[in-house]
């Protein structure tokens, strides 16, 4: 696969922090049946895993596209050098969309301590996530300056 073809769209010239996760959407899939749907609840908001729902498909579960907003979240968390004090996973809401892929990525927005951190740094997040094959996504997030032209929002 070409480097064109991997990146939807370029990296910002100017990048504050990063992460990238990788995803085994086997173990994924058997954490979401051993817990029973609790791990779901517990790191998406409603909101998340209804549009999860309504973005499945014949070749994507629901389960399988929160896997891949579960690789983002992680790449968030990274970015942001770790879950600030007295944050959750539902503080991190991934825009999941039946468009896929996102021309732009998938939307991150932040709320509570990630959004005050955000703020107190002046960037705004950017990420993306990918099938791999063999049951593996990657997902990658670039926090960068909130003014940068140029780039998609």
């Amino acid at each position: 696969m070409e480097d064109a073809d991997f990146l939807r769209f370029p990296v910002p010239a100017a990048v504050h922090s990063a992460g990238v996760d990788l995803v085994d959407l086997c173990r994924w899939d058997l954490a979401v049946a051993r817990t029973q749907g609790e791990l779901l609840r517990r790191i998406f908001d409603p909101s998340e895993r209804e549009a999860a729902e309504r973005a499945a498909d014949g070749t994507r579960t629901p389960e399988r596209i929160l896997g891949q907003a579960f690789g983002v979240k992680e790449g968030v968390v990274k970015a942001l050098g770790g879950l600030p004090p007295g944050a959750r996973f539902t503080d991190i809401r991934v825009g999941i969309t039946a468009d896929e892929p996102e021309p732009a990525g998938w939307p991150v927005r932040l709320h509570g301590t990630p959004a005050d951190w955000a703020e107190c740094h002046q960037v705004e997040l950017t990420a993306d996530t990918r099938e791999l094959g063999d049951d593996m996504a990657l997902a990658w997030v670039v926090a960068h300056p909130a003014t940068q032209a140029g780039f998609p929002r």
